[in-house]
């Protein structure tokens, strides 16, 4: 249904005598009019574009004659421009034309048989002038509309005239109307396409049987910042039809009607939750009425006309006195309908009126007629073929439940098949599942099996899968800075026969053996230099050379000089302990002692990453694991009397459990719980389990990486080793103490990225 902009002129407010004339003034002018348009009638049959300076375009339209003096009006919100051609028909192929301009975007053409009204809908609103030229209306719309000359550029041919092969949906658009509703305007290829709606749930479907997408509309359209109902509208093709899906938040009302090329859906939420306000509940433009002792059927055939509805109202008798200030018109109609005790009902883009009680019985009659055909219907059986959901679930939707939600009403038939009772299937309908294939057999009239076949593919459709990937960082940073000195000696006083020293017993222990093996060695030497005298003696040999021999035997017994071990000679042994430090050593000899002294340092630092990325795939609802690790034995006591030791294991896994859910905005809740699990190093036989864990819930977008959680750790260690009192002393005490620094930062971050992935081109 269309309005008018303009409020109602037509006031009867002096009685019965100014409605009779101004009814007659009606008649005689609609009489001339019907005769004008019967002589003068031209029709529409070129439309062409062409681009102008400064922005602007030109439109020309061709007629088969000369064309009436336009009547225009404007709009602002939102900005278009309506002419209306008196006793004009329409011979263009088609009814919109899309304009590629920065002021206008497209061209609307409609035909009601007296008169064809061209819309064009702008960007902004701009300035336009029109004029006629010979069997042509030239219209200019943009900057360069005050300036341009009657001699523009013909119109191409080719925007003249323009045809489609097949049926499509050319566009889609959403609005919000005056009432907060929203408006889903879907513009067709031909109004041949008919559309099938239904509401499940929180969703509207609208079905276009036939009817193909373009690749720009396939998509899903956010319009929560409409600020109505709706939510989102997808816009796919399925199985060769094209399909709309409108989510609508809380509790809702639709209407669904077609003109033409156009379908549009009207969502919004009830009457009674609008507002406090009753007139809030009607959006019709505010009009003055007064009538005095007018037939009820007069007063709505004006109604009519005013406000451009269509109107069928047969034997509809009374008389009604109405004076109006300020009221919406559909409110006035809802009054004069309670006055005459009507009731309307919308049948497509015509408003059906007549008594309450002739409606009730109608649609009484029809439904007793529709149960008698359907109980003398034939029953069909269809085998339905369930490929992607669990065809036992689908059969309790086919059967129903009973009031507390617990098992399926129904009852046993032959084959083993259940006869329905509060599902879709009539009662003579039944239904049975072949679980080997996952088919549904059903038994029924053909109208329940055709609403089998719908509910099937509306339900049997592939889940949305998610692919969660998890990043576990384990950040690490060491820095180390150790010194120390190590120094001793060892020795003895050959001048006094029992002194020596050392930097311990050990060492002292090593000199005495020391002086030991070298006596002994003398001795021996001794011994074998006078043996080898008295053998030389013996032997005659010349007195000369005996000296000589003596010297040789006793050179020939090798003397110890004896040797000083570290660390058994250390006095100060708190040097660094690791073999790669770096060391500086100086010491001092002689004939009879040594002293040694060795400084060491080290410094390390080390940085560490440890990154863990376990992705997972699931479906929307479904709870997925996925876990890797190791399971580690070590030995733990027996119980009981026996004793012993038995083998157990201790896991250590890297796992992510996760259940997505995707909102109706494309968004992803998750349920996660996630482990990192770590065998400490050096923990001995029974092993120490470093563990990061996690569980939480949250909301993140598709392709969002969002962290999870964070763990910041950081260990500073001072270690001083010295001896008591000498290693207080200032600047000497240096060379009795060891000094260890040690610094170590860890950080844990954890991300998660979820995303979903597109399957048959649901989304």
């Amino acid at each position: 249904m269309s309005r008018k902009t303009t409020p109602i002129r037509h006031a009867i407010s002096d009685g019965l005598n100014m409605f009779v004339k101004r009814f007659a003034f009606t008649f005689l002018t609609m009489l001339l009019a019907g005769a004008a348009f019967a002589q003068q009638s031209v029709q529409l049959e070129t439309i062409g574009f062409s681009d102008l300076p400064g922005d602007s375009i030109e439109i020309r339209l061709g007629f088969d004659g000369i064309p009436p003096q336009p009547e225009s009006f404007i709009l602002d919100n939102p900005a278009r421009i309506s002419l209306d051609l008196m006793n004009v028909e329409s011979a263009l192929s088609q009814q919109r034309y899309n304009i590629d301009s920065r002021n206008a975007k497209s061209v609307i053409v409609l035909d009601d048989g007296s008169r064809t009204r061209l819309i064009i809908n702008l960007d902004q609103l701009v300035s336009y002038e029109s004029s006629v030229v010979g069997n042509n209306i030239v219209l200019r719309v943009g900057a360069a509309a005050q300036t341009a000359t009657a001699a523009a550029p013909s119109p191409s041919s080719a925007a003249s005239r323009s045809s489609s092969s097949g049926l499509s949906i050319t566009d889609v658009n959403f609005r919000r109307g005056d009432g907060d509703e929203g408006q889903i305007v879907i513009d067709l290829s031909s109004d041949q396409v008919v559309g099938s709606v239904e509401q499940i749930g929180s969703r509207v479907y609208v079905e276009f049987t036939g009817t193909s997408v373009p690749e720009r509309l396939n998509r899903r359209f956010d319009v929560s910042d409409f600020a109505t109902s709706v939510s989102t509208v997808d816009v796919l093709e399925q199985d060769g039809n094209a399909n709309i899906i409108i989510d609508v938040d809380g509790v809702y009302e639709y209407v669904a009607y077609q003109s033409g090329r156009q379908y549009t859906i009207s969502v919004q939420t009830p009457a009674e939750r609008i507002a406090s306000d009753p007139a809030a509940a009607y959006t019709g433009e505010i009009s003055n009425l007064s009538f005095q002792d007018v037939e009820i059927h007069t007063v709505l055939q004006i109604l009519a006309d005013e406000y451009d509805f269509s109107l069928v109202a047969p034997s509809i008798e009374g008389t009604i006195t109405l004076n109006l200030e300020n009221v919406p018109w559909d409110q006035a109609l809802e009054l004069v309908l309670r006055v005459g005790g009507l009731d309307s009902r919308l049948v497509g883009t015509v408003l059906y009126v007549a008594p309450t009680e002739d409606i009730a019985a109608q649609e009484q009659a029809e439904l007793e007629a529709s149960q008698k055909a359907q109980a003398l219907a034939p029953v069909y059986t269809e085998f339905v073929q369930i490929n992607y959901a669990n065809a036992n679930d689908i059969l309790l939707l086919l059967l129903g439940t009973d009031s507390g939600g617990g098992a399926p009403i129904a009852s046993e038939t032959a084959g083993g098949a259940l006869g329905a009772s509060d599902g879709i299937l009539s009662n003579r309908g039944s239904a049975t599942v072949d679980a080997r294939t996952n088919m549904i057999i059903v038994r029924d009239v053909e109208e329940k099996l055709e609403e089998v076949r719908t509910l099937v593919a509306r339900l049997d459709v592939p889940v949305r899968q998610v692919l969660i990937e998890a990043r576990i960082v384990n950040v690490s940073t060491d820095f180390g800075r150790d010194i120390g000195i190590r120094w001793g000696g060892s020795g003895r006083n050959d001048s006094r026969e029992g002194l020596r020293y050392s930097g311990g017993l050990e060492g002292s222990i090593e000199q005495q053996n020391n002086r030991v093996a070298e006596r002994l060695a003398i001795n021996d030497a001794l011994v074998a230099g006078e043996a080898a005298r008295l053998e030389a003696v013996e032997a005659g040999t010349d007195p000369s050379l005996i000296a000589a021999i003596v010297r040789n035997a006793i050179n020939a017994i090798p003397i110890p000089i004896g040797s000083t071990t570290f660390p058994e000679a250390l006095a100060i042994d708190l040097g660094v302990e690791e073999p790669n430090a770096s060391s500086f050593a100086i010491g001092f000899s002689g004939n009879s002692g040594l002293i040694e002294m060795e400084l060491s340092a080290l410094e390390s630092s080390g940085n560490g990453e440890v990154i863990a990325r376990p992705k997972v795939t699931t479906q929307d609802k479904v709870t997925a694991l996925i876990r890797s690790g190791v399971l580690i034995p070590y030995q733990a006591q027996a119980g009981g009397t026996a004793g012993g030791s038995t083998t157990e294991f201790q896991e250590a896994v890297l796992s992510l459990e996760v259940t997505p859910q995707i909102t109706p905005d494309g968004r992803i809740i998750m349920q996660l719980v996630i482990n990192q699990d770590s065998v400490q190093p050096n923990s001995g036989q029974i092993p120490a389990i470093n563990t990061n864990s996690i569980e939480t819930s949250v909301l993140v977008d598709d392709g969002e990486t969002i962290v999870l959680g964070g763990v910041f750790r950081e260990e500073i260690t001072s270690l001083e080793t010295k001896t008591p009192i000498l290693g207080d002393i200032p600047y000497l005490g240096r060379l009795f103490k060891r000094t260890e620094n040690q610094s170590r930062r860890t950080e844990l971050l954890i991300f998660i990225t979820p995303r979903v992935i597109a399957e048959l081109d649901i989304l």
